[in-house]
């Protein structure tokens, strides 16, 4: 399978560099052995959209690959499509609809209102990485996530974005008010594609302009630390749908270029009734 979609090309950047990916033709299995319960790192990605017949035929085949998805915990499907697909039966069957949009520039504009009191670095010593991890844990409590479950996960993702800083794979960025991280992102890169992740800040420092700094910050900071020399052709973000981020992005010279779907079950969304 040659993974087609700006989505998915940049996606394994990730899982690539993070776990494994086998090709299996139809579809490639993805695994982070290093985080199990990281969902949308051990999952299926297909390269066709779903069609009538798909729910029984990848579960079964996830079974297989993944695991009984009561065990595991979860159950994740993605394609190398732009098309929604035959969606109804996996939603109807428990399954949570994800819906994004591939945004990309070729240069990272500068905010109209930058926030110049913040001190911008890329992080470095095992306190700034803690920091991060701290900031992540305090973003995902606000979400709702379960605490001790989700530091375990934030831990395990934060170090293996700090691997692929050592590997020169990228940086992980953040923003410091009174020596306090309080807005933080990833950018990392392949083949020509630069990669954003995990745009956060602290909710007692929104509005004051510090995402879309760091955003301009890390993309001008990747350049001259190696993106350059690694050949760039384009930034690329991806936003939910209905989430503000996007207008932020768009402000910064991003522009949609296709949407993303997928289909997820975890346990905390109830019953899974598969056929």
């Amino acid at each position: 399978m040659t993974p087609r979609t700006l989505g998915v090309r940049s996606d394994l950047i990730f899982h690539r560099a993070q776990g494994v990916v086998t090709d299996r033709g139809e579809y490639l299995l993805v695994r982070t052995p290093d985080n199990p319960t990281y969902h949308w790192g051990n999952f299926l990605l297909f390269a066709e959209a779903p069609r009538a017949g798909d729910l029984e035929r990848w579960a079964v085949l996830s079974r297989q690959e993944i695991g009984e998805p009561h065990e595991v915990g979860h159950l994740v499907f993605g394609w190398d499509s732009t098309e929604k697909g035959e969606v109804e039966p996996f939603v109807a069957a428990g399954f949570e609809l994800e819906h994004s949009l591939v945004m990309s520039t070729d240069a990272v504009a500068p905010p109209a209102n930058p926030n110049r009191e913040a001190e911008l670095r890329a992080l470095a010593s095992d306190e700034d990485f803690a920091r991060a991890v701290e900031l992540q844990v305090l973003i995902g409590l606000e979400d709702g996530f379960e605490p001790d479950g989700h530091r375990i996960f934030r831990e395990r993702k934060i170090a293996g974005y700090r691997r692929m800083t050592e590997a020169g794979l990228g940086h992980w960025f953040g923003a410091f008010l009174d020596g306090e991280l309080v807005a933080d992102l990833g950018l990392f890169w392949e083949g020509g594609l630069a990669r954003y992740q995990n745009v956060s800040t602290h909710p007692e420092y929104r509005r004051r302009g510090l995402a879309g700094t760091l955003l301009h910050f890390a993309a001008g900071y990747s350049l001259d630390h190696g993106l350059r020399q690694a050949g760039l052709e384009r930034f690329v973000i991806v936003a939910d749908e209905d989430y503000f981020a996007k207008d932020l992005y768009r402000s910064l010279g991003f522009e949609t270029l296709e949407e993303a779907w997928g289909v997820g079950w975890h346990a905390g969304l109830g019953p899974l009734e598969l056929p």
